[in-house]
């Protein structure tokens, strides 16, 4: 899940746990999303919530704060510890290890919330019809079901050795990075996007030698514009980061047993002794869409969070509202108290306020408010004080997104957050 207003990618990010699923499969049933809310149909089975990242564990702590009674349930396929995911992509310069990023175990906050959570329990199987999941460790029934299963890193193709790549998508992947990079000093990081960058400015201030390898142009080339983009490249090249952009890995041949040689698509070959990966997520839907339920790029949920099945619902970076794909933190945040109360029978749509992503590269502040793909419009670029403001407008003069590159221009965060949040209003 991704930074928001110094929380997290999920770009291209409490972690959220990877929930392994079987192969069997259910017809496609999907019906289409309710436009209203439907009553959850109450039973004294538990409401049961999979996974146990941030979405799942701040919904449960919702879900507990507004009924004390409410039998609460967790599987998660990971050991459930409680952790801050946006603090993966800067830990290092904090001197912060696995242990140091994890707040409580599974046990703690199952016994301080008085729920249930079963770890390392991989969820095979919804049975709709039955209310009912085939887990790893036996049939549970549910009363109201919540998929919050998350996003998974993506893989590129690669030929060769790929156990010299890694991706750092959570606490049990952090501490193997912790790990790997004791004997390490020449680091590539495959992805030239925010996360990228953000590990970026994290491994170089902690003394690493690094190399961004990345399709784009410019770092960050969806997000933010070429003279920022650049900008940003050479204030983090100033501090020592190469970069090998219009390019990727095609083949890793090892050199030894601690160094590999990467072959770039460009021809060009660069030592290291990691890569790596940040090429960005994919929202876990394997196991919505063998239950049969509504699938885009993401699980598709209404206005209250609830998916096709009226008594399942899904949150977190898994998620596809009408405004689409939700992988950052901050709209997760506004949707878990409507979701908690409707899950409770106490509807309450779900409002979504503009929020800017915090990205951080303290080398270089940037604050960026996302423009939508499908947008059209221009960028107006201004300088000031040799810190850069990028606004993005409509044909129609609204303005859609912006980004601030450096520290004193930080102060238009709140201005510019306000003008945007009146042009959306009036929409």
């Amino acid at each position: 899940m991704i930074e928001i207003t110094d929380d997290a990618p999920v770009e291209e990010v409490a972690a959220v746990s990877s929930v392994s699923v079987g192969s069997s499969v259910q017809p496609n049933t999907a019906q289409p999303l309710p436009s209203e809310v439907t009553q959850p149909v109450f039973s004294n089975d538990p409401i049961v919530i999979i996974g146990s990242g941030h979405s799942g564990y701040q919904l449960a702590a919702a879900l507990r704060a507004q009924s004390e009674t409410v039998p609460i349930t967790v599987f998660t396929a990971d050991d459930g510890a409680l952790y801050s995911k946006p603090a993966l992509s800067n830990a290092l310069v904090m001197n912060k290890d696995g242990d140091a990023l994890q707040s409580e175990s599974a046990l703690e906050w199952e016994s301080r919330l008085n729920i249930r959570v079963y770890p390392h329990t991989r969820v095979e199987q919804i049975d709709r019809a039955n209310s009912t999941l085939h887990t790893s460790i036996g049939k549970y029934a549910y009363s109201r079901l919540v998929l919050a299963t998350g996003a998974s890193p993506i893989e590129i193709p690669i030929e060769g050795d790929r156990s010299w790549v890694m991706s750092v998508n959570d606490l049990v992947d952090y501490r193997r990075f912790r790990a790997e990079l004791q004997d390490k000093k020449r680091i590539a990081i495959l992805g030239d996007g925010l996360i990228g960058c953000e590990f970026a400015n994290d491994l170089i201030e902690s003394g690493y030698e690094v190399t961004v390898i990345g399709l784009g142009q410019w770092p960050m080339e969806r997000l933010i514009p070429q003279q920022l983009g650049e900008s940003l490249q050479s204030a983090l090249a100033d501090r020592g980061v190469q970069w090998a952009l219009q390019d990727s890995i095609t083949r890793i041949e090892p050199r030894s047993a601690s160094s590999a040689v990467l072959h770039l698509n460009s021809g060009k070959q660069i030592e290291a002794d990691l890569v790596l990966s940040a090429v960005g997520l994919k929202p876990n839907v394997s196991l919505a869409e063998r239950a049969g339920l509504e699938v885009g790029r993401g699980i598709k949920v209404n206005q209250f969070g609830q998916t096709s099945d009226e008594n399942i619902y899904s949150l977190g970076d898994c998620v596809e509202t009408e405004q689409g794909w939700q992988p950052y933190i901050a709209p997760i945040n506004q949707m878990i108290p409507s979701v908690a109360k409707s899950l409770l029978g106490d509807v309450a749509p779900i409002s979504l306020t503009p929020t800017p992503v915090i990205v951080k590269t303290p080398i270089l502040p940037l604050t960026i408010f996302p423009v939508a793909a499908e947008e059209q419009g221009q960028w107006y670029i201004e300088t000031q004080a040799d810190e850069l403001t990028a606004a993005f407008y409509s044909p129609e003069g609204a303005m859609l997104g912006f980004a601030l590159l450096g520290r004193k221009v930080q102060s238009l965060r709140g201005p510019w957050l306000d003008q945007l949040s009146l042009k959306l209003s009036a929409a």
